[in-house]
């Protein structure tokens, strides 16, 4: 009984002394909030336009115009 007796004595003296020690430490200054910041307009350069579609209308073939091969 005497062991368990010290033991919480021992217990309870460090937790006072690690509260202690934690009052103690000096505590952080609240700073207000920086300034919003204002806004700037950044330029875009302008869009490159895509070329022209490659001559008239031949539905995207741009391989040659004979007809080889199949049946006659």
């Amino acid at each position: 009984m005497k062991f368990f007796k010290q033991f919480i004595i021992t217990v309870l003296a460090s937790c006072v002394l690690a509260v202690g020690a934690m009052a103690g430490e000096p505590q952080k200054e609240q700073k207000p909030p920086p300034p919003p910041k204002e806004k700037q307009d950044v330029p875009r350069p302008p869009k490159e336009t895509p070329p022209p579609p490659r001559g008239g209308n031949d539905n995207g073939n741009k391989g040659g115009g004979d007809k080889k091969g199949g049946k006659p």
